[in-house]
């Protein structure tokens, strides 16, 4: 059904942009209506979707943790798209969510969406419960979207919300970048992260520049939470697409990841943060995460150019670091080690 909006909008607006007769385009309209009627699906028997999206380190996952463990998102399930070869993250949601799904390695937007869509009919056959899909941090919204209706997914699902995660320790003092803005523009509600990084007036600020931007539902994101009320009570995303052209996603392409084994090496929170720096100038990354030992204390790493968090892990944490940049696939453990001198 919503696949067949999609297309039969489009043609609306090629007939409108290559004929001038209204008649005709009059008569096209109301046959198109009256040919989308005909396949009207109840929305409450399909299954709520949500879209998460955001730069890398922005803060995807930490907000979705916040999601799962809302009343409205009982039982969730998640599917986590990785655009390293191996995720990181989810053993962390796992611990939260009964079925956790990823797609490591490619960018949903930019692959075949096979694998998506073939998830996202097993999810429908095995629960009703909410569908939450956190994308890469290179994904684009539009491309994801167009993906799923390419796959009749909005014959069972219904889109809720698609949520775009602006990380606000990174973001310029003149607002987003050209790229960045693309995405917040495509998404319902615009989250922003890590506000506590910054001074007060800096805070206020940002806020009035995104507004300036065009941005409408801006929130601000503690953490990974945030007042549910705040969300819009219908998704535009589906109507934002008729309108707009997914963007080219030149950020996959420039960018590449390494998964490093840390297994037997021993790097302190201070040695990591180093590390960090130096390789984040020499490799031009733009994001390290993972975990590190020193002894039998277990750290965990989140980094991106402008900061690193370095907290105590858990226990079972694989100890490897995935690093994603432009030229990220050079490093290996033993860059790492000449790090550690």
């Amino acid at each position: 059904m919503a696949r067949k909006h999609y297309y039969t909008q489009r043609l609306t607006r090629i007939v409108c942009s290559a004929y001038s007769c209204w008649s005709s385009i009059i008569l096209t309209t109301i046959s198109l209506t009256q040919y989308m009627c005909t396949g009207k699906v109840n929305m409450n028997d399909k299954i709520a979707l949500y879209l998460v999206n955001g730069a890398l380190g922005a803060g995807k996952t930490t907000l979705v943790d916040f999601l799962v463990q809302q009343p409205e998102f009982a039982g969730a399930r998640v599917i986590e798209n990785e655009f390293a070869s191996e995720s990181i993250d989810s053993c962390t949601l796992a611990q939260r969510v009964d079925e956790v799904a990823t797609i490591a390695g490619e960018c949903i937007c930019c692959s075949s969406g096979e694998e998506l869509v073939d998830i996202l009919h097993n999810f429908a056959i095995s629960g009703r419960a909410p569908v939450i899909i956190e994308s890469t941090g290179v994904a684009n919204t539009l491309r994801v979207v167009e993906k799923l209706l390419a796959g009749d997914i909005f014959e069972q699902y219904d889109l809720k919300q698609s949520l775009y995660v602006v990380d606000g320790a990174e973001a310029r003092a003149d607002g987003l970048a050209e790229a960045l803005l693309a995405e917040a523009q495509a998404a319902d509600t615009v989250l922003i992260s890590k506000l506590d990084l910054l001074a007060e007036n800096d805070r206020q600020q940002l806020i009035e520049t995104l507004l300036q931007q065009g941005l409408t539902n801006v929130v601000n994101m503690d953490h990974g939470k945030f007042d549910l009320a705040q969300l819009d009570d219908k998704s535009q995303t589906l109507d934002y697409l008729l309108l707009h052209e997914p963007a080219e996603n030149a950020a996959e392409n420039a960018l590449n990841y390494s998964v490093v084994d840390m297994a037997e090496l021993d790097i302190n929170a201070e040695k990591i943060e180093k590390i960090w720096t130096n390789l984040r100038s020499k490799y031009a990354l733009r994001r390290m995460k993972g975990a590190v030992a020193d002894g039998n204390k277990i750290y965990h790493i989140e980094a991106t150019p402008q900061q690193i968090r370095v907290t105590r892990g858990a226990i079972d944490e694989s100890l490897k670091l995935v690093v994603i940049g432009e030229r990220a696939r050079e490093i290996t453990r033993a860059v790492i080690m000449k790090e550690l001198g």
